[in-house]
């Protein structure tokens, strides 16, 4: 056999591996073949095509995460693809032990990885009826499902894998959390890297750095109480917009509260109550939890701008 036949087995055995976890929460996997002979697995074939019943041997041990590759038009090479794998477990333990988030239950993240942006586009028609030529990931909450295209280099493309991964368990761990909130800690989680030693490096986001350097040197950051006044609506809308602050001061505010035990110990809070009262943190709350109030949240934060945003390391 040569190596081409012998790693496209390899990859489907690995693929059946991880389709065991999901068979209690989505019924039986069925497999087949399209047009150009590619092999699909997922719970509900396509009409009209010949499928076949996949029943792999299931353990009654329950997992605490259950990552499910749903199609794989592709893998990216180099040990990136387990290592992009590896690193959203890591997300998942940092929600947990970061935050003490927890779920009654398994939480699961469902991958479709398609080559072609064609396939993607038809694949968002199908879940949510219509696309967008800009998208390069998304995440549908209801089902835990995550879609990627490879649409750059393969780490853009791991890294997109990590940041809708993020959004799917931040909805099923903490779902009430504000819309800044989600979006910081999916663009923080987007850089992390498993090292050989197990250690857990989280880099700054570059393009998001650089704006927020330049707005401090042009003395026009945004205040954080302005920021965390934004009620989600009026986020949302100024992302829609494309004006860059929401997603950029987003990301700033994240990593600026988890570069400090204070920080952390700060969005655990917020979280836990989250838990218990499904309501949006106000900025009063959240001057009342920060040692020192608004004022000292509000510099920290433009020191913290101010120097060179290191990486995190765990």
């Amino acid at each position: 056999m040569d190596a081409k036949k012998l790693f496209a087995l390899t990859r489907t055995a690995l693929w059946l591996t991880m389709l065991v976890s999901s068979l209690a929460a989505h019924g039986d996997i069925f497999q087949w073949r399209d047009e150009n002979g590619k092999l699909h697995f997922g719970d509900r074939p396509p009409e009209q095509v010949d499928s076949e019943k996949v029943t792999p041997k299931t353990s009654p041990v329950m997992q605490e995460l259950e990552i499910t590759v749903l199609r794989q038009d592709f893998t990216l090479p180099d040990g990136l693809h387990d290592s992009t794998l590896e690193a959203i477990r890591s997300i998942y333990r940092r929600y947990r032990s970061d935050f003490g988030l927890d779920l009654h239950g398994t939480a699961q993240v469902n991958l479709y990885l398609f080559e072609q942006q064609a396939d993607f586009r038809q694949w968002m028609v199908e879940r949510i009826g219509s696309s967008n030529a800009n998208y390069a990931g998304v995440f549908i909450p209801s089902s835990n499902e995550v879609a990627v295209w490879r649409w750059g280099d393969d780490q853009d493309v791991a890294q997109t894998v990590l940041h809708e991964s993020s959004h799917v368990l931040l909805y099923q761990l903490s779902p009430a959390s504000p819309v800044w909130l989600h979006e910081g800690l999916a663009q923080y989680f987007q850089t992390l890297k498993v090292q050989p030693d197990g250690r857990l490096k989280v880099s700054p986001l570059t393009d998001a750095q650089a704006r927020i350097r330049q707005w401090m040197d042009e003395g026009r950051l945004i205040t954080l109480r302005q920021y965390l006044s934004l009620d989600d609506t009026q986020w949302r809308r100024m992302a829609h917009e494309l004006d860059a602050i929401p997603y950029t001061v987003a990301w700033a505010t994240t990593a600026f509260l988890m570069s400090k035990p204070v920080g952390r110990s700060t969005l655990r809070t917020l979280l836990q109550e989250l838990e218990k009262t499904d309501s949006r943190p106000t900025l009063r709350r959240i001057g009342e939890i920060y040692p020192g109030g608004l004022t000292r949240l509000e510099y920290d934060f433009f020191r913290w701008a101010q120097s060179d945003m290191a990486a995190h390391w765990y």
